[in-house]
């Protein structure tokens, strides 16, 4: 029996809301598609949809394209369009649909909203805000556009005032919803009201957003020591990759050096004579090293450890632009999601204090870039020491977002990297089994993007490992390739 119209576009949307895609697509065939001459466009667009929140943008483009070529003047194929080139990408394919769906209709404020996401993806802030205030003068209950305006005055570093309006707008109209963008407008507010009463600090915080730009790396890949129990959670059980708050770190003199340097004290005196220190939060951070140093002695002696014992660890080496890419993916939910999005996550050089002197070195990386870094450090130094707020409690959470990026000129052949993740969208988990208890937060499981897997030069039978890892990968598109360490370690 020939199922009406109006009742199929109702079973779509059932199963839709339920995100069963693969049943959507299973009825929605060739065939299909042009039973119903008058439904043809609206399925092309289901299925365009369809193929979109199954991330298969290519398929989902090629539908939208369909229902063009039925309707050249369809705001929605265009709209939807766009969407599917931003997350290929494809930005300026992006911005030529949003323009077309201006075209077709003036008065598109999610038209205008986009075009002006993918502007400030493009650094474009200026015509990017533009935008915003079209879409909000068009809507003006629109959330996400106060958000993302309030973000690309806080990118483009102008209007701290308006921007803190924005988040404020945000969060009004949003008032029943708890989620990271609410977490992240409250961020935003407090940073900007510090930074708007507080002119000294704002300018150290903008010292300290230029010397992570400096330090910020773009390698292929990068390398995490760890033990074998560790790689076989994240392997066999596809556990989440954890990193901790700085303040677990495994060497309790993590930067101490960075403030050494500043000759900062912690301490503040009493009337009576006591001191105390104030607790300030510090990022999560997780280890690594370039690439080349998979197989190296004194990586295995300090960080390729298995219950302590040297050199019975692994060596795992990572796509470092997938594990972000994944990272950031479970992070967005929501269709716009990744138009509001500003990554905290990256992976940073550390630099490396030479001593006796003040001059930092940072390994594999163009001379001009470290006399930058010197430069920058030198008025950071001043700042600091000229800052004469009492609370100090906002300055070093700014200070503490770069301190672990620098260490002693001893550690300079480690080539270490590091991620710093501030963490405002991951919830916070604890190890309370451990003495002290261990604040940590959990990523995206990496067992898909590694590209080696090293075994330590004491590993015991460390074929039988070899062999283990391998036919756990086998028939999958991309197995990594399995070493085994012979390093003259004693």
């Amino acid at each position: 029996m020939k199922i009406s119209r109006n009742a199929f576009s109702i079973k779509l949307e059932e199963l839709s809301k339920l995100s069963k895609f693969d049943e959507i697509l299973a009825l929605l065939t060739d065939e299909e598609m042009v039973r119903d001459k008058a439904m043809t466009s609206e399925l092309y667009v289901w299925r365009g949809n369809t193929y979109y929140n199954k991330k298969e943008y290519d398929k989902a483009i090629a539908d939208y394209d369909e229902v063009i070529k039925i309707n050249p003047n369809s705001e929605i194929a265009f709209l939807n369009r766009g969407l599917a080139w931003v997350a290929n990408k494809e930005y300026n394919k992006a911005i030529a649909d949003f323009d077309k769906v201006i075209e077709i209709n003036p008065h598109s404020a999610r038209a205008y909203f986009n075009r002006a996401s993918v502007l400030r993806v493009l650094n474009d802030y200026d015509k990017a805000i533009v935008d915003y205030d079209r879409a909000i003068e068009i809507d003006s209950e629109y959330a996400d556009a106060y958000y993302s305006r309030g973000l690309a005055k806080v990118e483009r570093n102008i209007d701290l005032e308006g921007s803190k309006h924005d988040f404020e707008e945000y969060l009004e109209l949003t008032i029943l919803e708890n989620n990271v963008w609410s977490d992240y407008a409250n961020y935003y507010i407090e940073d900007l009201n510090e930074r708007i009463n507080d002119k000294e600090l704002s300018f150290i915080a903008d010292l300290v957003s230029k010397i992570k730009d400096i330090l910020r790396i773009d390698d292929d890949c990068i390398t995490h020591y760890s033990s074998l129990s560790v790689l076989k959670s994240l392997i066999f059980e596809k556990s989440k990759f954890r990193i901790s708050e700085g303040s677990f770190m495994n060497d309790p003199s993590e930067g101490t050096v960075f403030f050494d340097f500043l000759e900062y004290k912690f301490y503040s005196s009493s009337k009576d004579g006591s001191f105390s220190e104030t607790f300030s939060p510090k990022p999560f951070i997780g280890s690594f090293v370039t690439k080349d140093k998979y197989d190296d002695l004194n990586m295995w002696r300090f960080y390729g450890k298995e219950e302590g014992v040297e050199a019975k660890g692994c060596a795992i080496t990572l796509h470092m632009h997938k594990f972000i890419e994944n990272i950031s993916s479970s992070l967005l939910k929501a269709e716009e999601d990744f138009l509001k999005y500003k990554s905290d996550i990256n992976f940073y050089r550390v630099a490396y204090i030479e001593h006796g002197s003040a001059i930092f070195l940072i390994p594999n990386i163009v001379p001009e870039k470290s006399v930058k870094l010197n430069k920058l450090m030198v008025e950071l130094i001043e700042k600091v020491k000229n800052y004469k707020v009492k609370d100090k409690t906002s300055l070093e959470k700014y200070l503490n977002n770069i301190a672990f990026l620098f260490k002693s000129d001893s550690y300079k052949n480690e080539n270490e990297v590091r991620l710093v993740i501030k963490g405002i969208e991951f919830v916070k988990k604890y190890n309370m089994d451990v003495t002290p208890p261990r604040v940590y937060i959990e990523l995206e499981p990496i067992k898909k993007i590694v590209e080696q897997i090293t075994l330590g030069p004491k590993v015991d039978k460390a074929k039988e490992w070899a062999s283990a890892f391998h036919f756990r990968y086998k028939g999958e598109d991309k197995a990594p390739e399995i070493k085994i360490s012979h390093l003259p370690y004693k």
